[in-house]
Order: C-alpha cells, then structure tokens, then sequence
C-alpha cells in the first residue's frame, strides 16, 4: 500500500490547485469595459469627437474605471477623483511616463515637448526649468507689474471695442506669456512672433483626434506612403512641423540677438541661458526651443478658453455677476480697480474662477500617463504599458461633490469650516496629476484671476440684443479638441457705472 500512488489525494491537490488559480484569475482580472473584437480589441468603441463625454457614458454602465484594448494596448480611464488620485497621485512613481506619442513626436517632430517627454532625468529637468522661471511664489511676484499693465491694456480694448472681445483676450496672454517666457513685448495681434505662434497652435490641435489616438494605437502606419488614399495626415503633419519649426527657431533667434544686444528683460529664458554660460549646444538649443513653445502654447490656449468661459457664464448668468460686483465692491470699493493684495478677501470671486474651472474643464481629458509596471488596484489587473486616461469632464461631473453639475454656482465652494475636508476644488485636479502636474498653473491661475476680477469690477456683462429687441442667450456649446473652448457666442461689454467710467477714463491716460 505504501507504494501505491494516493490517486484521491492528487485529485483533491489538482482540485485545490485548479480553484486557487481561478480565484485568482477572478480576483486579478482586468476592470470592466466594452468586450472588443479579435486582434482589433476596442477600435470601434473609440469616439471620434467629444471622447470625454463617450468614455463618461461607458463609465455609467461598467463604473469609474473602463478598460479597453486596441491593437493590444490596454487604455484605463479613470472617472472619479478617487481612482485618479489613488493611482496618478499616490502612486505616482508608476504612472509618471508617458505613452508612444506618434504624430506629436515622430511626425510634427516635437521630440522636445514637456508633455512627450518620457519619464526620467530629461523631464525633471524641464519641470525644474519651468518651476525656478514660473513656478515659484517669487518668480511670480516678480513678474506682476507685466500682468497689470497688459490687464489695463486689456480693459481699454474691452471698453472701446467690446464686440472683438475674443482678440483682446488672446492678446492679452499672449503679451503676458511672451514677455515672461522671452522678455518679448508685444501690442498687437499682428506682431510677427504672435502669428508664428497662432499658426503653429492652431495647426497643432487642428492636427488631433482622432488621428492622434489611431497612430498612437497602431504606430507602424507613419511609414506607409503619403500618396496612398487615407494618408493625408502625412501631409498635414508635414505642414505643423514646418509652421511649429518656423516658430520655435524665430523665438529662439530672437532670445539670443537680444541677449547679444543687451536689450532682453528678465524672463525665464534669459536665467535658462545664462545656465548654459550664453552659449549652449545645439542640443541644448532643442531642448530651449521646445521648452518655450510648450510654455506658451500650453499657458495661452488653456487660459484663452477658461477666460472665454468666464464671459460666457457671465453672460448666462447675470445674477452671479451683480454678486461678485457687490463683494467687490464692499471690499476694493470702485475708486481702484482689484489687485494680487486682494485676491484672499474676495472669496465669492475666488469661488466664481473655481466654477469656471469645473464647469468646463479646459482640459476634458489631460495628456494620457503611461503605467510602466504591473499594477493592481481593486482587485483588477492593471498591465505595464497601459495608457491610463483621468476624465476630468467626468469627475467635474459627479454629482456627489456637484450636485446639479450644469448649473454654474459659485456658492458650492462657500461652505463651512468643518466642512472643508469634503470640499473637491476644481483647480485641485484640473491642471493633472502627480508628477505630471502642470508646473505653470500658479502663472496661468494668476493671469486669469486678475483679467477676471478687473472685468467685474468695470463691467457689465449682458446678453446681446437682436434686431427684435430680444435678447440673445448663447448657448452651452463647445468646440471638441484638445483644449475644450466655447463655440463663438456674442454679448454686450460696457462700463457698469459712471465709477467705472471714471476708473476707464484714467486708465486711457496711463
């Protein structure tokens, strides 16, 4: 007997060893998501405009994380600020690089972008560049006499042109960004560094989804030839590179002839360069170029939309505005116009920018992080490599820190002090996550701030009156992209008081 094999204790180890292994597939498995098609995966469950509001559908029906695969990448969107923050935030050392980028990096040859840069030495020396020249409480200070002139400059446009109120927003951060960046004034749209730059942005995001997300899935499809049929994101990828070159060689030019002429201010990059002794390689010369196309292309897109936002709830809802004009009001009083020194006394205003930010989120989706190991978190199976998206649109829109999420109200951020703890501020997560985090969001938080609570305080902002005498309400409407920004709307701009008059009267003669 005792050389007999124990048949029925193999079947039980067999049985034993047969559940563990599917307990443990079970309790491994990947989140939930749409089943995909052989070998394509997910393709068709791709969206081709407004992704943020598809992915946040399929978040309804399979929860706030959704798994999908394409071309055997596995994509994670995340769409509470709970997942988002446990994974990108927490644990950020995982989830700090970035995925293949194939039509920014391989074909528009933006090798040099903060947002491509993998993980490692390279990026933290970019983030270290971009926090000493703008990331930084005293850098910052330094700079404000720039926002305040180009503010005053801004309100005297506003108030003799009010109908080009979008013009006179670009061009006010574009003065703003251009000077801290370069040392570059400008005072017109039609400066020769300002088109530069429009024509490379414009053509830059025009160039996005959904070909961004198909080359990135399926990389090998740069190399096929740009004559055959369904190619001809080859030519316009050819033509940003050209119009993102033409832009980044002239700002860079620019820097070093001022520099040589010592006519350049102090800006970010004239400190960069005096790092490389004033004369860096020409590899550090690629890496200056990409890093100040970054900061501004990033820095004025990002805040035009917000600042367009703000004009738009304005306009919608004028019951918001009149309250922010009182507290302004009661604490500036309308013989001087809002400063830096006042932005901790007017916490209604503090908590109107805070719903610009959330009501739409300038960006719905941030840049995608990369996982670069394997992960486990809920009991799913997270794979090296995924692509992990957070949906801020959707974490904007969830109704247990937003209740009523498309109504504007500012008054949800004006709670008591033991309820602060509970308390999700949109500016909290809108500029990214973790090591990805964007380090100029106390400059553009800054700009907008002071843009906003100048125009409050001079002005009426108020729907526009059609040929009947009916008011006009625009509408909730915005155009999908990288950058979400509102569809072109009009409304009225006028000084608000015979104060404001005054205060703008002044202001035309500085």
């Amino acid at each position: 007997m005792s050389g007999e094999i124990p048949w029925k204790l193999v079947a039980l180890a067999v049985l034993a060893f047969t559940l563990v292994r599917i307990m443990t597939k079970k309790r491994l498995k990947h989140p939930p998501g749409p089943k995909g098609l052989p070998l394509l995966g997910n393709v068709f469950d791709l969206p081709k405009a407004y992704p943020e509001k598809t992915y946040a559908k399929l978040a309804k029906e399979y929860g706030d994380i959704v798994y999908l695969k394409v071309f055997g990448t596995s994509t994670i969107v995340l769409h509470s600020i709970e997942a988002a923050r446990d994974l990108l935030d927490k644990r950020s050392s995982k989830y700090s690089d970035r995925p293949p980028m194939t039509l920014l990096v391989d074909l528009i040859g933006q090798t040099s972008s903060l947002i491509a840069i993998p993980y490692g030495d390279r990026l933290r020396k970019h983030r270290k560049w971009l926090h000493d020249g703008v990331g930084n409480k005293a850098q910052l200070e330094s700079f404000q006499y720039i926002q305040q002139r180009e503010v005053r400059r801004l309100l005297r446009n506003l108030s003799d042109e009010p109908e080009h109120f979008r013009e006179h927003l670009h061009l006010y951060l574009a003065a703003v960004m251009l000077e801290i960046t370069y040392g570059k004034r400008v005072t017109s749209l039609g400066d020769e560094i300002v088109q530069m730059a429009e024509r490379a942005n414009e053509s830059s995001n025009a160039a996005g989804y959904p070909t961004t997300w198909l080359l990135d899935y399926f990389p090998s499809l740069r190399h096929i030839p740009s004559w055959m049929p369904g190619a001809g994101f080859k030519k316009e990828a050819s033509a940003v590179r050209k119009y993102v070159e033409e832009w980044k060689n002239t700002a860079f030019e620019m820097i070093r002839a001022d520099m040589v002429a010592g006519r350049i201010g102090p800006c970010m990059f004239s400190k960069i360069f005096s790092e490389f002794g004033g004369s860096p390689t020409r590899e550090q010369e690629e890496e200056i170029k990409g890093l100040g196309f970054n900061v501004y292309n990033a820095g004025l897109e990002t805040s035009r939309g917000t600042l367009l936002v703000f004009f738009l709830c304005m306009t919608r809802n004028p019951h918001v505005l009149r309250k922010a004009q009182e507290e302004i009001d009661r604490v500036v009083g309308n013989d001087r116009l809002p400063d830096f020194s006042d932005r901790e006394s007017l916490p209604y205003v503090n908590a109107l920018l805070e719903e610009v930010l959330r009501w739409n989120p300038g960006l719905p989706l941030p840049v995608p992080h990369r996982l670069m190991v394997h992960d486990e978190y809920r009991g799913y199976q997270l794979p090296a490599g995924s692509t992990v998206i957070a949906n801020n649109w959707a974490i904007t829109r969830d109704t247990r820190y937003f209740p009523d999420p498309e109504e504007f109200r500012p008054e949800r951020y004006l709670v008591s002090e033991h309820q602060r703890s509970e308390l999700l501020l949109p500016s909290s997560f809108v500029f990214g996550y973790g090591r990805r985090i964007c380090p100029g969001q106390l400059l553009a938080v800054a700009t907008v701030w002071l843009a906003v609570a100048n125009s409050i305080a001079l002005f009426e902002i108020s729907k526009e009156i059609d040929d009947l005498g009916n008011e006009i309400t625009p509408p909730a409407a915005f155009i999908s992209g990288f950058t979400s920004q509102p569809a072109p709307f009009v409304c009225r701009i006028r000084p608000r008081s015979s104060k404001a008059a005054d205060l703008l009267s002044t202001i035309k003669q500085l």
